[in-house]
């Protein structure tokens, strides 16, 4: 696997280059200008999954874009069998009830080790023509189950943790938080769990084998009463541009999450199960390129987590910091959800963005 990463990022360093050359050949420089042959995904999100009602922003007078919650979960469950679970079952277990057989897509199966953390590793090349790979990766972890939800979200959500594991990384931040979950609650409805974090997030990469991308992603955390929890992701359409942060004035090529979500189920009083499901597009290069380095990017999300959430039992450890932080779940259930839900969304709990 290392030699096949290695020889991709090689494959990827050249496509990059030649990329570059024919860019100069036939336009005036341009940042953001892809070649033509290369040019098969927008660098904005899907209307599909968009209504026309919005909410208020924390800051600025700003108004957040709220999805179709049927049409963006309906998708995620064909996809993913985790979400399922999370939407549709009183006690979901996790990898030990997967059927893949029963998947909507055909998925090809690119690596299987239960007994190791990294347990399955599937994709679906070109999902819904969109020129890159769909990849669905499983792992098992040990972990406080206190708002994992919503700790293991900060791990790509927040530069402190994101930086650690990811060499690409350069920023990543909240942009925009909903200024009342409540109002979201009302758009959403009750079949798809309590929202607790509702919001944009803005990633910027380092010049590497590429050069510099940003995203600008509407994001959000679901907790269901089974302890399960859903993260979820999708780019932003081309009319949000103008919520793209103040600080940030000279735009790059965009990178583009078109479907993304992180589900979680816990497995027992300290265990749970992740399945992580994303199709990402890097600014147009070739998908075959793509696959290989997106899943290791994501192996070694899951690396550094399985470190992280064991840090969660020791004594000074750095998520046991972290989740002192939070309120006790006694304050939690005496707590009204009008007013202490909307306060989850502090600066220190920013939402995801995906790798």
């Amino acid at each position: 696997m290392k030699l096949l990463l290695t020889l991709s990022l090689a494959l990827l360093a050249r496509a990059v280059a030649i990329h570059e050359v024919v860019g100069t050949r036939q336009s005036p420089y341009n940042p953001s200008f892809i070649p033509r042959r290369h040019h098969v995904i927008a660098a904005f999100g899907n209307p599909k999954y968009y209504s026309d009602n919005f909410v208020r922003a924390d800051k600025n007078g700003a108004k957040l874009k709220v999805p179709k919650f049927d049409v963006l979960f309906g998708e995620l469950e064909k996809v993913s069998p985790f979400v399922k679970q999370a939407l549709h079952e009183e006690n979901p277990s996790g990898i030990a009830t997967i059927d893949d057989t029963a998947d909507f897509y055909k998925w090809k199966n690119m690596e299987r080790h239960p007994n190791r953390l990294i347990s399955q590793v599937d994709k679906i090349d070109n999902f819904q023509d969109n020129g890159v790979p769909l990849i669905r990766v499983r792992s098992s972890l040990r972990g406080p189950l206190k708002q994992n939800g919503i700790y293991f979200s900060e791990l790509i959500s927040t530069a402190e943790l994101r930086q650690k594991w990811d060499a690409t990384n350069k920023i990543v931040e909240t942009i925009y938080n909903a200024a009342d979950i409540g109002d979201v609650k009302r758009f959403m409805g009750d079949d798809y769990g309590e929202p607790v974090l509702f919001g944009i997030g803005y990633v910027k990469t380092k010049q590497s084998v590429v050069s510099p991308r940003e995203q600008m992603t509407l994001c959000g955390v679901q907790n269901f009463p089974s302890g399960a929890s859903i993260v979820w992701g999708v780019e932003l359409e081309e009319d949000q541009d103008h919520l793209f942060p103040k600080d940030q004035p000279k735009r790059m090529p965009r990178s583009t999450s078109h479907l993304f979500a992180m589900t979680l189920i816990p497995t027992g009083e300290d265990t749970f199960d992740v399945e992580y499901v994303l199709q990402l597009d890097v600014g147009g290069l070739p998908g075959w390129l793509l696959g290989p380095v997106v899943t290791e990017t994501v192996k070694k999300m899951f690396r550094f987590a399985e470190k992280y959430c064991e840090s969660g039992f020791e004594e000074g450890g750095q998520l046991a910091k972290r989740l002192a932080a939070f309120p006790d779940d006694d304050d939690e259930e005496e707590s009204s959800p009008q007013t202490d839900e909307a306060c989850v969304l502090d600066e220190k709990r920013a939402l995801l963005m995906p790798p």
